[in-house]
């Protein structure tokens, strides 16, 4: 994939191209990321692996995770209809996009640390890997799948649930928890998903009461 897109582009300018439903599902994602991450830095799961001066980075790296789409066909990014296998596989790709985007030095575009750009890279390129191994674009599985990652996994999940997309509406607060519930051990990691559910009043608290509009502000 060649992206036809000057290195000196700033990415905020980037990511204007985008639907703005998709722009604003990358910054609810972020807000969720960055408060799930806060109660896990509370958390005895952060004792393990962690590096602790990484973890206030994590919401803003999340919120730039569907970049990749930026380079999906717009049309099949605002389709009201059933995407075809074809629009399908675009979508999917979208994983790949991100990591071309990255490695091919466009992370220039965003003047923060490099600790900022691996985590953002690890979210982007990582966000539909599967706990259990199965899903995309790499079939990793467990730990191996970036912890940011797996974080933003849920979040992801989670927002595109509970919020209107042009092809259905959105679903409740509490059939999403459910899913989570569901899926966890599968699909997602089931210590972050019980860290979810437990504390899910804060959660849905913040993602309801406040802007994420900040999450770009220093990037």
């Amino acid at each position: 994939m060649d992206i036809n897109i000057s290195t000196n582009t700033k990415i905020d300018k980037i990511i204007e191209s985008l639907p703005k439903e998709i722009t604003a599902h990358m910054q609810r994602v972020g807000m969720l990321v960055d408060t799930l991450t806060g109660l896990l830095m509370q958390s005895d799961f952060c004792q393990k692996d962690c590096i602790r001066n990484e973890y206030t980075l994590y919401g803003k790296a999340a919120s730039y995770h569907d970049i990749g789409k930026v380079w999906v066909p717009r049309k099949i990014l605002t389709k009201s209809d059933k995407l075809t296998e074809k629009e399908a596989v675009q979508v999917y790709k979208h994983p790949e996009f991100a990591q071309i985007f990255f490695s091919q030095g466009f992370g220039d575009s965003i003047t923060m640390s490099d600790p900022f750009i691996k985590l953002a890279f690890n979210s982007a390129v990582y966000h539909h890997e599967w706990w259990n191994g199965k899903g995309y674009p790499y079939q990793l599985a467990s730990e191996a799948i970036p912890l940011i990652a797996r974080i933003t996994s849920i979040c992801d999940a989670y927002d595109a649930m509970t919020n209107t997309r042009s092809y259905r509406k959105a679903n409740t607060h509490f059939h999403a928890c459910r899913e989570l519930e569901a899926n966890a051990g599968t699909q997602f990691d089931p210590l972050l998903v019980e860290l979810f559910l437990d504390n899910q009043k804060q959660l849905s608290d913040r993602y309801t009461n406040h802007s994420a509009s900040d999450l770009y502000s220093a990037v």
